[in-house]
């Protein structure tokens, strides 16, 4: 088992915006109707997110 270090870091640190929104949309369900758009050029108004389907 591993041993705690103490080094604390911040999730994405050092990664742009760009590579986050790469590094999420590469993660998205591929089976989502929106997994080609998912992570990219929302405008983080909830108004203007898809709307949720009743699949699961």
């Amino acid at each position: 088992m591993s041993q705690p270090t103490g080094d604390v870091h911040a999730a994405g640190e050092g990664l742009s915006d760009e590579e986050m929104v790469q590094t999420v949309a590469g993660q998205t369900d591929s089976a989502s109707e929106n997994a080609d758009t998912a992570g990219k050029d929302w405008n983080g108004d909830p108004g203007d997110a898809p709307a949720p389907t009743d699949e699961a």
